[in-house]
C-alpha cells in the first residue's frame, strides 16, 4: 500500500470517530479504533519483510574483499623479494657516533642521555638545598635571641618602670619584660616564675617576626612571697634563651 492509500484510510477514520462522538455515540468509535490498529500492525510487518528481502548480504561481500586483498598482499611479496642493504652502508653510520652532541661517547659506546640527566640531578638537589638553608634563616642556627629582660613595677608606652633586682613584699605586683628578636616565622614564647626554684605561673604567647619584640608579663607578689625569685624565657622546644633572677625583702630591709 502507498503512503496517500494510508493518509486516505486515516483521515476516513478520524472523520468517522467525529461523526460518532457528534451523534452522541462515542462508544462506536472503539471498535473503530480497534480495526485501525490491527491495520496498522499489518501494515508494519509487510514492511519489514520487505525490508529485509531488499537488504544485500553484507558480510558475504566483507569476507569476499577481505579474501582479494589477502591474495594481493601474497602476490606483491613474491613479486617484491626483500633486499638487504650492503655492508658499506652499515659501516658508514659507525664513524658518526663521535658527531652526536646530546650524547656521550665513552670508548666508542654511547652513553644515554637519560643517564646523563640522571647523574646530574643527583647533585642539584644539594645545590638547592644549601640555597634554601641560606635564605632562611631558622636553618642557619637562627633562632629566638633575647635582647634585654628586666623586672620592673609598672609599664607604660611599652617601656618599663621602676626597674630593679630587690623589691619591698609590699608591691603588689611586677612585670618581667622582655625585648625578643625573631628573624623567621612565629614562635611560641614562655615566661615562667620561679619562687624557692618552684613554679608558680607560667605565660604563653607567640613571638611574630621582628627585629625587636617588645612583650611582657604580670605577676602577683603576696607579702609572705619573700625570698629568691626568677623568671626563665623559654622557646617552644623548651631551651632557655635568657633568665633573670630577683628577691623579695620585708618592707623594713626595702630601699
Amino acid at each position: 500500500m502507498s503512503y496517500t492509500e494510508f493518509i486516505f484510510i486515516s483521515i476516513t477514520l478520524i472523520i468517522l470517530v467525529v461523526i460518532t462522538f457528534k451523534m452522541k455515540a462515542p462508544m462506536a468509535s472503539l471498535p473503530l479504533g480497534f480495526i485501525y490498529l490491527i491495520f496498522i500492525l499489518i501494515q508494519y510487518k509487510e514492511s519489514l519483510n520487505t525490508e529485509t528481502d531488499t537488504k544485500p548480504n553484507i558480510s558475504e561481500n566483507k569476507i569476499e574483499e577481505t579474501i582479494l586483498k589477502n591474495e594481493k598482499k601474497q602476490v606483491d611479496l613474491i613479486k617484491k623479494p626483500k633486499v638487504e642493504e650492503p655492508l658499506e652502508k652499515q659501516i658508514t653510520f659507525l664513524p658518526k657516533q663521535k658527531t652526536i652532541k646530546n650524547n656521550m661517547v665513552i670508548q666508542n659506546t654511547i652513553v644515554p642521555k637519560k643517564v646523563v640527566e640522571n647523574k646530574r640531578e643527583k647533585v642539584k638537589p644539594q645545590k638547592k638545598k644549601s640555597k634554601e638553608n641560606s635564605k632562611n634563616p631558622d636553618n642557619l642556627g637562627k633562632q629566638l635571641v633575647l635582647k634585654d629582660i628586666k623586672i620592673c613595677k609598672l609599664i607604660q608606652n611599652r617601656k618599663p618602670i621602676d626597674i630593679g633586682v630587690e623589691f619591698a613584699n609590699s608591691v603588689d605586683s611586677l612585670y618581667c619584660y622582655t625585648r625578643i628578636q625573631n628573624l623567621g616565622q612565629k614562635k611560641e614564647v614562655r615566661h615562667i616564675w620561679y619562687f624557692e626554684n618552684q613554679i608558680m605561673t607560667q605565660v604563653r604567647y607567640n613571638v611574630k617576626k621582628s627585629n625587636i619584640y617588645r612583650s611582657w608579663t604580670k605577676k602577683t607578689i603576696l607579702p609572705y612571697h619573700v625570698g629568691n625569685w626568677r623568671v626563665d624565657v623559654q622557646d617552644q622546644n623548651g631551651t632557655i634563651i635568657g633568665s633573670k633572677k630577683f628577691r623579695i625583702t620585708t618592707s623594713s630591709n626595702s630601699n
